[in-house]
């Protein structure tokens, strides 16, 4: 009885490696790759500049507040965004 698993693990295995090798070759690199000296700056990258506007007005809507559950609310959003 160990013959027949191990001689269908073999079986299953071997198979199964043709597959792996196919996947790999298969998946296209979509990213350009950049070297060190081309890569964009923080303020270029969109959702980098999304995020910075974010808190730009968070930041002005906290120095205006005064009331402290307010003033609570918009720092937990700044700090971990929902």
């Amino acid at each position: 009885m160990k013959k027949i698993y191990i001689i269908f693990t073999i079986l299953m295995l071997g198979a199964a490696l043709p597959v792996q090798a196919s996947d790999k070759e298969e998946k296209p690199t979509s990213e350009p790759q950049l070297s060190v000296g081309e890569t964009p700056a923080m303020s270029e990258i969109p959702t980098m500049k999304q995020q910075g506007e974010r808190m730009a007005v968070l930041m002005q809507q906290l120095s205006k507040e005064s009331n402290p559950d307010i003033r609570r609310r918009i720092m937990a959003e700044a700090m971990c965004p929902q």
